[in-house]
């Protein structure tokens, strides 16, 4: 085995990363952030391909160790031979360029990109320098905490070395950040993924689930809109302000100084309100300001068609809507705050355009998830529901049908034989195939889960008790090359399990909030950046837990290697990646007696698992108020014809049907 053979692997993960990217991004993309996406997810990506071979290849070069050590033993000749054994390795330039180019993308390249993404400023030098400005005080904290740590390790080594110090001290950081997370994602997904398989292996278990989240998916859409709404009536604001002092001749008209002594376009109210409206004198800071006000007017008008039909049906005609109330309230609590606030300045307008952004954003990821749940709920209902079979199939049942027939089909395809088709495909799917195969998955990788839980669990022991590990030395007894492809599999399964477990619970959580993946050319680049940022941070911790956890031999292994600089370091680089895998333990029974959603609630992160969290009573009323928000979406959606039949099914009737 050789460089060469790696080669198509390269391709593949490249040709991998530029389809996912390209599934992803929104069309209108720019160029270097989708190259960027590219590069930082095939690099994440890395780490799990190249693992297994890595492994495969030390279990080889040990096989031959042992060979050549019986026939001949000289003196230091087993160092050597480990030596010669890393450098022919084709697996360690790799390894070295990988880990390397990824910490940077993790650390430093990937922050500054997703800080200047959400800059408001209206210029691409303004925003590379402000998202610059922002990464740069995280920048700031980590390496204050790096130099600490350099200068105490300097004087228990009593010598200052870049590679015996600073890289290593660099990589235990990395490490210890990633691994902390990579416990707390990992422990809860181990419970999660086989829980959700077998529960919504029943396709009536998953229809109440939809209806239970429903309450909560909406009413993010609704608060999501109405700091979008709060966003452009400051806007609105903003723009009546400009028009009334270019029309009008105040005598209590000044000139005022910002903080930067720049004089600029402005207000300065006091509680003895000396003064009122001031003009800018210099033509080119009037200039700017409004540029940059017609600049985030026009993007205000860009979002007018998010959510229009639920602004009016929201805000109503009688009395003070919700919005309003709310608004009123904060300006109460705020006047003193308010009135020192300068809403003519160009500083103003950069901090309403990055709020605008993120309301817009959030507006377009809440429509985006509401819809996929109203849509998702009408298929299982229509799969569900034997008597509107054949008008649902056919397209026969009013606009109804029509709209079970679209969403049950491909836009490409036009012929009802296809639609008909599609949909029996479907429903016996959903009817025969999907309990058994759900239910099979779940106690998969509920053995997978068990597995892995045991070997986390005995990581510090000197005993092995890892399946896989006994596995992967079984099928190194076996011998021959069929044996090493069986072997390379047997290593990817379990860590790839591993990194599904992490990715899942962390796309459930509201960590990336509305910077979320969605799929079908949906994602702008602060998600692509933000999602690839998260995948270069944690892949390298869970494979480097992950070698650990086998207890394999690992003296010819070339991560092993690459990781072992940061044993120079104490407990961080040696202890810690021993015992912090037993907060796995915690989190696991935590999140398998419903704790870990309540927990992380009241810290302030939603979990999907909270919304489905209560006593009977309330999950009822969940389950019945998520109907009638089905409902009340179909009629705002124009489908005729009253309530159809699969939306009158209740909760009782889903309870009973059999798969």
């Amino acid at each position: 085995m050789d460089i060469g053979t790696l080669l198509p692997l390269a391709i593949l993960l490249l040709l991998v990363s530029t389809w996912f990217v390209l599934y992803y991004a929104k069309r209108k993309t720019p160029i270097f952030i989708i190259l960027l996406s590219i590069i930082s997810f095939g690099l994440g990506s890395a780490a799990v391909a190249l693992l297994p071979i890595d492994l495969s290849y030390a279990a080889s070069l040990s096989d031959a160790a042992d060979v050549d050590d019986n026939n001949d033993a000289q003196d230091g000749g087993d160092q050597n031979n480990n030596n010669n054994n890393l450098d022919n390795n084709p697996t360690y330039i790799p390894w070295k360029i990988t880990y390397w180019t990824t910490f940077l993308l993790a650390w430093l390249i990937l922050p500054i990109t997703r800080e200047t993404l959400l800059s408001g400023h209206f210029t691409l030098l303004q925003r590379i320098r402000n998202g610059f400005t922002k990464s740069i005080k995280a920048i700031l904290l980590m390496s204050v905490c790096g130099f600490i740590a350099v200068i105490a390790m300097a004087i228990h080594l009593k010598s200052v070395h870049l590679v015996t110090i600073v890289l290593p001290v660099l990589m235990a950081l990395g490490n210890t950040y990633g691994l902390v997370l990579v416990s707390l994602l990992l422990g809860n997904g181990l419970v999660n993924v086989p829980k959700r398989f077998w529960r919504e292996a029943c396709p009536a278990n998953e229809l109440r689930r939809i209806r239970m989240i429903a309450c909560g998916v909406e009413e993010e859409l609704f608060d999501s809109i109405m700091a979008l709404e709060d966003v452009e009536d400051k806007i609105e604001e903003v723009c009546a302000t400009a028009v009334n002092l270019r029309e009008s001749g105040d005598e209590n008209v000044t000139m005022m100084e910002n903080e930067e002594g720049e004089v600029s376009l402005g207000t300065t109210t006091s509680r003895r309100r000396r003064g009122c409206w001031s003009l800018c004198w210099k033509a080119d800071q009037v200039t700017q300001f409004h540029e940059c006000l017609e600049e985030l007017v026009r993007r205000k008008n860009e979002g007018r068609e998010l959510c229009s039909e639920r602004r009016t049906r929201r805000g109503g005609n009688s009395g003070t809507s919700p919005r309003n109330r709310r608004r009123a309230s904060s300006d109460d609590d705020n006047d003193d705050a308010a009135e020192t606030i300068n809403t003519m300045d160009v500083k103003y307008l950069v901090t309403l355009n990055t709020q605008l952004k993120k309301a817009q954003e959030r507006v377009i990821s809440a429509e985006l998830r509401w819809n996929e749940l109203v849509d998702h709920n009408r298929i299982v209902s229509s799969l569900m529901n034997d008597d509107d079979a054949g008008s649902v199939a056919s397209g026969q049942d009013g606009n109804d049908g029509a709209y079970n027939s679209s969403l049950l089909s491909s836009a490409s395809s036009s012929s009802s034989g296809c639609h008909r088709v599609k949909y029996l495909l479907q429903r016996f799917w959903l009817r025969h195939l999907r309990y058994h195969t759900y239910r099979f998955i779940a106690l998969t990788t509920a053995v997978l889960s068990v597995f892995v839980l045991l070997s986390e669990v005995t990581l510090a022991s000197s005993l092995n008790l890892s399946p896989f590990s006994w596995t992967l030395a079984a099928l190194d007894q076996w011998g021959g090359s069929s044996s090493q492809i069986l072997f390379q599999l047997a290593a990817l399964i379990p860590l790839l399990y591993m990194s599904i477990c992490v990715y899942t619970c962390l796309f459930q959580m509201s960590l990336l909030g509305p910077y979320c993946l969605r799929g079908n050319r949906q994602s702008n680049g602060v998600a692509l950046v933000r999602n690839a940022q998260y995948l270069v941070r944690l892949q390298f911790p869970l494979g480097y837990n992950y070698l650990l956890m086998l207890k394999y031999d690992m003296s010819n292994c070339a991560f092993s290697d690459i990781m072992s600089d940061m044993a120079t370091i104490p407990f961080f680089g040696t202890s810690f990646s021993v015992y912090a895998p037993l907060l796995i333990l915690l989190v696991c029974a935590l999140s398998l007696f419903d704790c870990y959603p309540k927990m992380l609630h009241w810290l302030g992160i939603e979990h999907e698992d909270a919304l489905l969290l209560g006593d009977q009573e309330d999950l009822e009323c969940k389950v019945n108020e998520g109907i009638q928000l089905m409902t009340r979406d179909a009629e705002r959606r124009g489908i005729s014809g009253g309530q159809s039949a699969t939306e009158k099914l209740s909760l009782k009737q889903s309870s009973n049907l059999i798969v």
